[in-house]
């Protein structure tokens, strides 16, 4: 009977090193995420709506359709605001200001915000974004292929090729499948639900 109750109490106590940890380590880096977006947030809510929407523009590189796309307007408006001819209604403000706080938030990435909010971010996208989006995972995957084709070079070949060819494939694609230029209705006059004039 001792010999059972023992064991009951060494299993429970080993269970409980291994879920302790991981809970408090799973409640810190929630911690962590709330801390920073509250930072980010007092941050961005010092900024006007000029700052954060050049913000923005500088951090897609010019790929101001992909903007229009995440931001549900069109690339005239996004010009206007951006030039200080019109103003940001109260809700598109608070919008521009949440996609900066998701920017900030995953390492002022513009491909991972594409990723999360662009409607058009396609399958071929993420093959190509996917080094650096999954850095660790794409050089694992990548130094032990080298190392098996060391070792069994007629073997390793084809993992190599086949992934060479899943990047062409997904280049082709985008080539072909790269969303048209957008219609942009608000070139000569404003957007009511979005702009305001000065």
């Amino acid at each position: 009977m001792k010999v059972k109750k023992c064991n009951v109490n060494y299993l429970v106590v080993v269970l409980l090193m291994i879920i302790v940890p991981l809970v408090l380590g799973c409640s810190s880096s929630e911690v962590n995420e709330t801390i920073r977006r509250v930072e980010y947030t007092q941050i961005v809510e010092k900024k006007s709506a000029i700052d954060v929407m050049n913000e923005l523009y500088i951090a897609s590189d010019g790929e101001i359709e992909s903007l229009a796309r995440i931001l549900q307007t069109t690339p005239s408006v996004i010009n206007r605001i951006r030039q200080g001819e019109t103003n940001p209604t109260i809700d598109f403000e608070e919008k521009i200001k949440e996609v900066l706080v998701y920017y900030n938030l995953n390492e002022r990435s513009f491909s991972k915000l594409q990723s999360a909010l662009d409607d058009e971010y396609g399958w071929y996208d993420s093959v190509l974004n996917f080094p650096s989006h999954h850095p660790w995972w794409f050089w694992s995957i990548n130094i032990i292929l080298i190392l098996l084709l060391a070792f069994i070079a007629l073997i390793a070949i084809w993992p190599i090729l086949l992934e060479l060819l899943i990047f062409l494939i997904a280049w082709i694609a985008l080539l072909i499948c790269s969303p048209n230029q957008m219609e942009d209705k608000y070139t000569n006059s404003i957007d009511p639900t979005i702009e305001q004039i000065l």
